[in-house]
């Protein structure tokens, strides 16, 4: 699906650059950034053209979240004016296999977390990326991080924390 918007996007937005720092991209280092940070709303006004970095540094940085937001009000606003960008409605496909990366990813977690008491992020983010890519053919790092980001919210049953190395560690929750 965000293969046909490739073109839509770089033309709404004016060219192949990152929306936040403006450098351009290439076709191996760059990413669909959901402007909302909510990876379900894969409507295309939701979605710019972004590098590695600032994807990232876009977490906890304010002023990117503020930027983004205001994006993607005025997408809406351009969309709602008549100016409507065609888009092909998600495929099934794409959601079954997003279920099901992320149960793969929740039962790896639980599995191994009551098993261990705790598992290090790098390592189990490297391993259900392996696992989901075994099932479907699919698993980016990125994807696994947004599940592991999920079962690590502050209602899910998870911790994120760092264990006495210093390495950032998911366990369950104290009481």
């Amino acid at each position: 699906m965000k293969k046909d918007w490739f073109d839509l996007v770089e033309k709404r937005d004016g060219g192949f650059i990152c929306f936040y720092c403006r450098k351009s991209l290439s076709l191996t280092h760059f990413v669909y950034d959901h402007l909302n940070d909510n990876r379900r709303d894969n409507r295309i006004e939701n979605v710019v053209f972004s590098c590695y970095r600032c994807n990232v540094l876009k977490i906890d940085d304010i002023d990117m979240q503020l930027n983004a937001q205001e994006k993607l009000g005025m997408n809406d606003i351009s969309n709602s004016m008549g100016e409507k960008i065609s888009s092909k409605p998600r495929e099934l496909k794409e959601l079954d296999i997003s279920k099901e990366n992320y149960e793969i990813a929740e039962e790896y977690v639980t599995k191994e977390v009551d098993l261990h008491g705790s598992v290090i992020v790098t390592e189990v983010k490297n391993c259900i990326s392996y696992l989901c890519r075994q099932a479907n053919g699919t698993g980016s790092p990125q994807a696994v991080t947004n599940y592991l980001n999920t079962l690590t919210c502050k209602v899910a049953p998870f911790e994120i924390s760092k264990n006495k190395k210093g390495k950032k560690i998911i366990r369950r929750k104290q009481t």
